[in-house]
């Protein structure tokens, strides 16, 4: 929708069943994303198989809307022909965009299917204008950005590319940016980025300091949600959202119900509505932030759009629906099993109310019985006391809160009608009829026009000609079909006489002809997979990889460098984020890096933050800038906007991090012109997968590094518990408490997570347990692999004597005897991740 000032973004909804899909079409969305029952993010979503996709596709084309269909899951390389198949599949249907987050993915659709459009899922979590860039050249026609934007940078991120930028605006949020959280995976073996997320950052955590005698202390309450964010709601930010250029508000929510998409989607269809006719005015309605409590809500906030909230942006005491408040208990009735609430909302017969009880958690209903003053009623309005039936007792003062609405779910029942108004394609319809003359009737919509004519001529009429009343009634009578009559022009010249059963034939068919039209745009050939499903079989067992494999070190500090290099290590990485209190990565010290690097005759990898935001651009490009200037061997990078930066500022070689997921060889073509000297294999490979993949011809030209040692990062955020336990505050007016101590999260179970902050104030947060490899060293001796050893949160004393071990068993294989002991330096336990169990 346009006005003379602004093109109306898209309003985009999920749907995770077909019920879903049909209440967020009438509710008013634009376009829909679903997922199929293959390589879809949400597979705990009922999801839609192939059948269902292309009758999706089918319902929303006729009516004027958009299929986008998820798949964003890595991709293994077994997996690839499958992967094809369903990409074929979809592009035939006519799915308006796939959306990815594997980049091998990107590459075999964009060099395949260049017809359909590819929107870079959330989890490459793209999050600075270069990344933008980089996607953009490949052809991607949208980019969903971070959820942990500002409104400004994403406003610089649009100015500074042509792709369409998506953004979320309502539902849940997840505390790690989205793409860079391997909680579930290494905890659960639920991988996130398979689409089996389990979720434990709703789970219970405490905050602890250990202080200077090594003991905990505790600094936040004991087991609240320290991880559970709010869920976001921009509605009041619409005007932002628009001045800051999106093209498309996305709605989480795949695993909810027709109830929660309807309500929402209709909300912000109003909302962005009313803001095209008058956007000076534009201001937010009580009752529609009522409505959109109601049906699902861990308390709202407005995530980082306008702001980093600090301890605002969590819900510690309640990881689920809270519901929203209409009033408190005044009494209790133990013998009637009735309750009596003095309500400040209105309350309906049928409603669901949960009463937040002070001790033994909660009470929930479905409102039965409501009676004021004695007298039965259908609903009790805000200001009364109500009396309703209750089965289990509450106290005076116990606060009750409205989690499903009666009205709501009546009026979702209304949009699932076949016949529902909402659904359907406005059209336009003209009518000409003579006596002697076939009736000739056509329909447009969508620009297109069909004109059909009744088989037999119409007669002159003796006493009752056709009027335009009866054209209409029967020319308009448009039922289950997927449009409505928006207007009639009827030419009626004579007295003519038609059958009705000849008006009904003709209606009916130019609704099929229209139909066959519309889809007609949609549908495309299939393509011959043999030519590609040949290219993937081109690399296998022609290349067996070979040569000594040799050590890497990725340094946190000076300190940690010179031990490493001290030690024989022939690669040192370093750089990037600071982990140590007191300690920055300024111009001076890479340069003291590299000098050392250079004396030892080792090969010097300078890294690039993990996350590098929009608001940081300057900083970033200083330190690029001086990095370049100092020419070490490469550089180390962790996600696209770095990457863009590298191509277009240097000509070092370029290391990709594990970040960018690397889990098929199709992943290593889309860095074919991007001067990729080596990178890093996923940690969720098995090693019989990581064995398969090296030894592919493809990477026979590559240096290909595999981690064998460390405390593995959990999860990158934005969201500091340290800062907020502490100085409860928001980072702007932070102390900096995560500067002068160390802290950890502990869970349910008694495991401790240790808590690091970085120079930018993002938690890193480390698995409980230390990856360790070293048992594995012999079979990987001869792989001409880089085996790196993660040692930026040690100390030099542990780390020189993690390298001695590690050196040992690359030279003559690790013991149990040597596992034992490096256990016992870490004073913490072992895994060796997935290399043997695997994701599914």
């Amino acid at each position: 929708m346009k006005n003379s000032k602004f093109i109306l973004p898209e309003l985009l909804a999920p749907a995770g069943d077909w019920d879903t899909l049909k209440v967020g079409v009438a509710a008013g969305a634009d376009a829909v994303y679903v997922g199929g029952k293959l390589f879809s993010a949400r597979q705990s979503a009922p999801n839609f198989d192939e059948v269902e996709l292309a009758k999706a596709a089918d319902y929303l084309h006729l009516r004027g809307r958009k299929l986008y269909v998820t798949v964003n899951t890595l991709i293994k390389q077994e997996e690839i022909d499958g992967f094809l198949e369903y990409i074929n599949y979809l592009s035939q249907i006519g799915a308006d965009a796939v959306i990815l987050q594997d980049l091998g993915a990107l590459y075999l659709i964009r060099t395949y299917w260049p017809h359909l459009p590819v929107h870079a899922s959330t989890q490459m979590t793209v999050h600075d204008g270069t990344g933008v860039r980089f996607l953009q050249n490949l052809g991607v026609e949208r980019v969903i950005l971070s959820r942990e934007l500002s409104w400004e940078e994403i406003k610089a991120i649009h100015e500074a590319n042509e792709v369409e930028l998506e953004v979320f605006v309502h539902g849940a949020l997840c505390v790690a940016y989205s793409g860079a959280c391997l909680f579930s995976s290494l905890v659960g073996g639920r991988s996130g980025n398979r689409g089996r997320c389990a979720q434990p950052c709703r789970l219970t955590y405490t905050l602890f300091r250990t202080n200077s005698k090594g003991s905990p202390v505790l600094v936040s309450e004991r087991e609240k949600h320290l991880l559970s964010p709010k869920d976001l709601a921009l509605i009041t930010a619409i005007p932002e959202l628009i001045t800051a250029g999106v093209s498309s508000l996305k709605i989480e929510g795949r695993m909810k119900g027709p109830e929660y998409v309807g309500t929402v989607v209709r909300t912000y269809r109003k909302a962005l509505n009313r803001y095209a006719e008058d956007p000076t005015h534009f201001q937010i309605h009580t009752e529609e932030l009522k409505a959109l409590a109601s049906v699902f809500n861990r308390g709202f906030s407005s995530g980082y759009f306008l702001g980093d909230l600090g301890p605002e942006l969590i819900s510690p005491d309640r990881p689920n629906n809270r519901g929203r408040f209409i009033g408190r208990v005044i009494t209790y009735d133990q013998n009637r099993k009735k309750c009596l609430l003095k309500l400040e909302e209105d309350l309906a017969e049928g409603d669901g109310v949960e009463v937040w009880v002070k001790v033994g958690g909660r009470v929930g209903t479905i409102v039965e019985d409501l009676a004021v003053n004695g007298k039965k009623v259908e609903q009790a309005r805000a200001g009364t006391e109500a009396w309703f039936a209750l089965p289990e007792p509450v106290k005076a003062g116990d606060r009750v809160f409205l989690t499903s609405s009666r009205f709501l779910s009546q009026k979702i029942q209304q949009m699932m009608r076949n016949d529902y108004p909402g659904s359907k394609l406005p059209c336009a319809l003209r009518v000409k009829v003579a006596p002697e003359e076939p009736l000739l009737l056509e329909m447009e919509g969508l620009d297109q026009k069909v004109t059909v004519r009744t088989s037999e001529k119409a007669q002159v009429a003796t006493k009752r000609p056709l009027t335009e009343e009866a054209l209409h009634n029967h020319l308009t009578r448009l039922g289950e079909t997927p449009f409505r009559a928006d207007r009639i022009a009827t030419t009626i010249k004579g007295k003519p006489l038609v059958p009705y059963s000849q008006l009904n034939q003709a209606r009916r068919e130019a609704v099929q002809l229209l139909s066959e039209k519309i889809l007609a745009r949609h549908h495309r050939p299939a393509i011959d997979l043999r030519i590609i499903k040949g290219e993937a079989e081109q690399g296998k067992n022609s290349y067996q990889r070979s040569g000594p494999s040799f050590l890497t070190v990725f340094a946190g500090n000076l300190d940690l460098l010179k031990v490493a290099l001290a030690a024989g290590v022939t690669r040192v990485i370093f750089g990037g984020e600071s982990f140590t209190p007191g300690f920055q990565w300024t111009s001076d010290m890479l340069a003291a890096g590299v000098e050392l690097a250079r004396r030892f005759r080792a090969q010097a990898i300078i890294a690039l933050p993990r996350i590098t935001r929009e608001r940081e651009k300057k900083r970033v490009l200083n330190y690029i800038r001086t990095s370049h200037e100092l020419r070490p061997d490469g550089f180390l990078l962790s996600h696209l906007g770095s990457l863009q930066i590298i191509l277009t500022t240097s000509d070092l070689p370029i290391y990709a991090n594990y970040p960018f997921h690397f889990f098929n060889s199709f992943t290593r073509k889309i860095f074919d012109q991007q001067r990729l000297k080596g990178f890093t294999l996923s940690p969720e490979l098995t090693k019989k997968e990581v064995l398969a993949l090296v030894n592919r011809q493809e990477f026979s030209q590559v240096e290909v590094e595999l981690l064998v040692f460390g405390a593995l990062e959990l999860m990158v955020s934005q969201f500091c518990p340290v800062g907020a336990g502490t100085g409860k505050k928001p980072p702007q007016t932070c102390p900096r408490p995560c500067r002068q101590g160390s802290y950890f999260l502990r869970d349910r179970k008694a495991i401790d997570f240790p808590v690091v902050v970085d120079d930018f104030c993002r938690l890193h947060l480390l698995n409980s347990r230390y990856l360790s490899l070293l048992r594995e060293l012999e079979g990987l001796r001869n792989q001409k692999l880089s085996l790196r050893l993660e040692l930026r949160h040690q100390n030099p004393e542990v780390a020189t004597k993690v390298i001695t071990l590690y050196q040992k068993a690359l030279a003559v294989g690790g013991t149990e005897e040597d596992q034992s002991t490096l256990e016992a330096i870490l004073e913490q336990g072992l895994t060796r991740g997935h290399f043997y169990r695997g994701v599914e």
